[in-house]
């Protein structure tokens, strides 16, 4: 699986040059008018509304070619000046799938934080007092559970919303039923998802480390826009690619 999202993901930033152009100027464009009140909020919403569009189109496409990377490429040149809005009401509704699935996994989070005693060994951390060093590690091990749980679940959420969805409720629909959908126990069960996977996880995290560089040296702050580009799409197409897989199969 993780070949085939790397190669897709590849050729769809190298099949029209112009749109991937189009698509990394506007991201920077509106990556710094959200440093300008008046226009933050639609900035940002323009720019994960035109990252989303991006990947939406050729997941898309990807499946409507039945994984024929060719049909992808074709699709991306013929449609380079339309692509952002071919697929409007799929886009829209997977960030609205994402904003109520995360306003749950945050109740989620809160709730297991507090089951398990996160809370109890974090306030005398804040307050200046005696430290459980092992509760605090095992409180650590279980914040990183429960953020890879939600957050890796998204991208295989987004391929499923891509292979079964049509129009915004479908595609909402489809998004957010994945969460106790047959696509849940696939991935638990598959050897080659968990190991593609973990291909993906740690060449992201590669870039998540380059994020942090471009961070701390300001003048690399303008390629900020371009990196969450790269990792938003790697993600969600490996997510496309491997929900065609366990569903296809």
């Amino acid at each position: 699986m993780w070949r085939e999202a790397l190669l897709l993901w590849k050729l769809s930033l190298k099949a029209s040059p112009p749109l991937t152009g189009t698509v990394i100027a506007l991201l920077t464009l509106l990556n710094l008018l959200t440093f300008l009140p008046p226009f933050s909020m639609m900035a940002f919403l323009l720019n994960y509304y035109i990252l989303f569009s991006f990947v939406v189109f050729v997941s898309k496409k990807f499946i409507e070619g039945e994984g024929s990377l060719s049909y992808v490429e074709r699709s991306m040149r013929e449609n380079s000046t339309r692509a952002l809005f071919t697929y409007f009401y799929e886009t829209v509704a997977v960030l609205v799938g994402q904003i109520i699935l995360s306003v749950g996994a945050v109740i989620f989070a809160l709730v297991v934080l507090s089951v398990g005693g996160v809370w109890s060994v974090i306030r005398p951390l804040l307050e200046g007092g005696e430290v459980s060093w092992t509760g605090l590690l095992i409180s650590t091990l279980l914040a990183v559970f429960v953020y890879l749980s939600v957050v890796t679940s998204f991208p295989i959420f987004f391929g499923r919303a891509m292979l079964r969805g049509r129009g915004f409720s479908g595609t909402l629909k489809s998004f957010v039923t994945s969460l106790y959908a047959e696509i849940s126990w696939k991935t638990i069960l598959n050897w080659d998802y968990l190991r593609s996977s973990a291909v993906i996880s740690l060449i992201t995290f590669g870039f998540f480390l380059a994020h942090l560089l471009v961070v701390i040296i300001t003048p690399l702050l303008v390629f900020g826009p371009v990196l969450t580009f790269l990792t938003v799409h790697l993600l969600y197409t490996f997510g496309t690619v491997a929900a065609f897989k366990l569903l296809r199969s």
